[in-house]
């Protein structure tokens, strides 16, 4: 599918991942059959984390928010959203093993956004999960360990009444589509998807919120599952189920006062089911609200009844809380949109303009505004748009780093001129609410420092080492210098005449038949030669069998007594050869002469 062009969106109902996070299991097997046998090798198993958000979500996974955050305007015509980068973020989790779907159903989601005034909730930080979900929800999610999150608190059947069905997460989910070079819609994304999850609850003109991404992962405790509503109690609730009434009188001092703790609250709560057969009780009737034993739940009561239990009654609403994934805040307040305001405009187009609301402009387009100066004080400075009435000269003293290097004092009237002081802010807070062209700087930034630090390497280099210019760009530095040194060290050598060490071998004194003679007492140099083997008979190339047994110690070498026996052998006949060679035996005295050393 085509990309959609720059200022359009192609919305899709949802992005199912491959697979959702969790544990798996691949086990690989092998079928073999051999003509008339099967015969299957052994498996093997293989197990792996698929992992995704869960308790915690990345400030980087949140492209971008609506309203905006910490924003003021009057936002009480459209409903908070929230996009995220990953696609498929919001159906990465299962919401519970009763709300699987297969096939091209749209799965539910596991994300939803909560909008509550600042007044209704309280943000928790860094608490244990124990804490937050209910023992059954914690069972259900797989008792993880040592999990610390934040969490949102407020009234639980607050929680009930504002909380999507699930039925309804599956249409406030969805995935949109934008073109890459969209500066407005792209937000720096790299692929142009995002998911979207946007809220149930529009708020109200001067209101203070805080919008809520919450994980509703199995907390079907909390998800209503029909949108009938009762009023039950003059209009306090508006479910089947609700908390127990009583008189204040009945309630112990610390209940009334700023002492109550969850448990207290809880010890003082019973939900039911309202059936019609159920009668209401007094106050009275049902006793201490501290006995658990006399608590009763109110079903469906009269109007007398629900007058009397209305007037000077006491309802105690125990808090819930959702694991919090991100949140921000806004204020609604404002007088009407960007467009209504342009719409309502009197400019005057027909007719003279109203003298009351007529502003005095000078002939260059500029006009009289009162302004604060850094002390404090007040003064009157010069100011125009950029639209005027007939061609200016632009400002020659730019570029500028900041708006005070802008602001000029105008030679005639000696009063300040700050348009151009107030256009660099403007444009200054508009790049920097551009998420992508804050990327962008940050990038062109970073690889600035990166090519001067190598352009700096680069010239120390070739002011101490003395070593060539590298011109290419994207040549490697360090390849190039090693190849450049090492060309350098081995300049001027030549190959050596003996470069296998022969000749210096051959010079050493235990090679020289001279020294040799000498030392074995040989009669002349030529025995002593045999001896070194320059005989051809003992230098000729000898065929010696590779050994059919190997000995690892020597007295195994010696029990080998066809091994010794060869190796006398060999001795016998390099002595005889070496006697050849000599002088003949001509009397007694030289048959009398010692043997030569072996």
């Amino acid at each position: 599918m085509a990309d959609p062009k720059v200022g359009e969106m192609v919305l899709y109902d949802y992005i199912r991942p491959p697979l959702l996070a969790g544990e798996y299991r691949l086990r690989v097997s092998t079928d073999v059959t051999v003509p008339g046998t099967a015969t299957p090798l052994p498996g093997q198993d293989f197990f792996f984390d698929v992992e995704g958000p869960r308790f915690a979500l990345a400030p980087t996974e949140v492209a971008g928010v609506f309203p905006p955050r910490n924003g003021h305007g009057p936002f009480d015509s459209a409903l908070p959203h929230i996009a995220l980068g990953r696609r498929t973020l919001p159906w990465e989790r299962a919401l519970g093993d009763a709300y699987t779907v297969a096939g091209d159903e749209t799965p539910y989601p596991f994300l939803a956004l909560v909008l509550l005034e600042q007044s209704e909730c309280t943000i928790l930080r860094n608490q244990p999960l124990t804490d937050v979900v209910p023992p059954a929800v914690f069972e259900r999610l797989g008792r993880p360990a040592g999990i610390r999150c934040d969490a949102v608190e407020a009234d639980e059947q607050l929680l009930r009444s504002i909380l999507p069905m699930p039925d309804e997460l599956r249409l406030l989910t969805h995935v949109r589509q934008v073109n890459v070079d969209d500066r407005e819609l792209s937000a720096g994304d790299s692929d142009g998807y995002f998911a979207v999850v946007m809220g149930n609850r529009i708020p109200h003109d001067g209101g203070s919120y805080v919008a809520c991404l919450v994980s509703v992962e199995e907390r079907t405790d909390l998800l209503p599952t029909t949108d009938t509503t009762q009023p039950v109690g003059g209009g306090v609730f508006s479910d089947l189920e609700f908390a127990e009434m009583s008189a204040p009188a009945e309630l112990a001092q610390s209940a009334l006062g700023t002492q109550v703790t969850p448990a207290a609250a809880d010890a003082m709560r019973l939900v039911a089911r309202a059936a019609p057969e159920r009668q209401l009780r007094t106050a009275t009737e049902l006793g201490s609200a501290n006995s658990l034993a006399n608590l009763e739940a109110v079903a469906r009561p009269s109007l007398a009844d629900r007058e009397r239990f209305t007037v000077g009654s006491v309802v105690l609403h125990p808090p819930a809380r959702l694991v919090l994934l991100h949140s921000w805040t806004f204020t609604c307040e404002g007088d009407g949109t960007f467009r209504q305001l342009m719409q309502g405009l009197d400019v005057g187009m027909m007719g003279e303009v109203d003298p009351a609301t007529k502003l005095k402009v000078t002939d260059t387009g500029h006009i009289k505004i009162d302004v604060i100066d850094r002390l404090g004080a007040p003064e009157e400075s010069w100011y125009r748009g950029p639209l005027v009435s007939q061609p200016l000269t632009r400002d020659p003293l730019g570029p500028y780093h900041s708006a005070d290097q802008a602001r000029r004092v105008a030679a005639e009237t000696g009063a300040e001129n700050i348009s151009y002081a107030a256009a660099f802010e403007v444009g200054r807070l508009l790049a920097a609410a551009d998420a992508r062209l804050a990327q962008e700087l940050m990038r062109w930034r970073r690889g600035s420092f990166r090519a001067s630090a190598r352009d700096s390497s680069i010239t120390l280099l070739q002011a101490r080492m003395k070593l060539t210019e590298v011109l290419d760009p994207v040549d490697p530095v360090a390849l190039r210098y090693s190849l450049d040194v090492l060309t350098k060290i081995t300049a001027g050598i030549v190959a050596p005449a003996d470069p296998l060490g022969i000749d210096l071998a051959l010079s050493s004194p235990l090679l020289e038949p001279e020294r040799v003679a000498k030392a074995f007492g040989l009669k002349t140099a030529d025995e002593a030669r045999v001896l070194l083997g320059e005989e051809p008979g003992l230098t000729r190339a000898v065929y010696v069998p590779a050994p059919e047994q190997l000995f690892s110690t020597l007295d195994e070498l010696l029990q080998d007594g066809e091994g010794m026996a060869a190796l006398a052998d060999v001795r016998d006949r390099a002595i005889e050869a070496v006697r050849q060679f000599g002088e003949p035996e001509t009397g007694p005295e030289r048959g009398r002469e010692e043997e030569p050393p072996r």
